[in-house]
């Protein structure tokens, strides 16, 4: 039996009632989210000076590797595209770190608009 509290307040008291839930709502199954498997490949790196952590993942499930690399500043850049391999996704963040350069990839590129103070 499914029973959870409901708290009522009316105008200065407050009573508690017991909530049984619908027939078709007992013994539903949630399904379970999938595992996220980190790859020993994530690393954190520094170039030019400055901090970078590179997390590449899949889910348990999935057929290919996401990259995202977190700034020093906690900026997160996140590839569309998955990758066959977690070492094609760690060579991808390099290039692209060593090819945009760090500092001007630590703050956010050309496709960063800052906000009006």
């Amino acid at each position: 039996m499914l029973l959870s509290s409901i708290l009522i307040a009316d105008i200065g008291f407050c009573t508690q009632r017991s909530y049984k839930a619908p027939a078709d709502q007992r013994g539903i199954q949630m399904e379970r989210e999938p595992n996220l498997v980190i790859s020993s490949a994530s690393q954190r790196i520094i170039e030019d000076g400055v901090p970078f952590k590179v997390d590449i993942y899949k889910l348990e499930s999935g057929d290919g590797w996401s990259l995202e690399v977190v700034t020093e500043d906690g900026t997160s850049i996140v590839w569309d595209d998955l990758f066959d391999d977690d070492q094609a996704a760690l060579e991808e963040a390099l290039t692209t770190i060593r090819t945009e350069g760090a500092l001007a990839f630590a703050n956010g590129g050309s496709n960063v608009i800052p906000f009006k103070p």
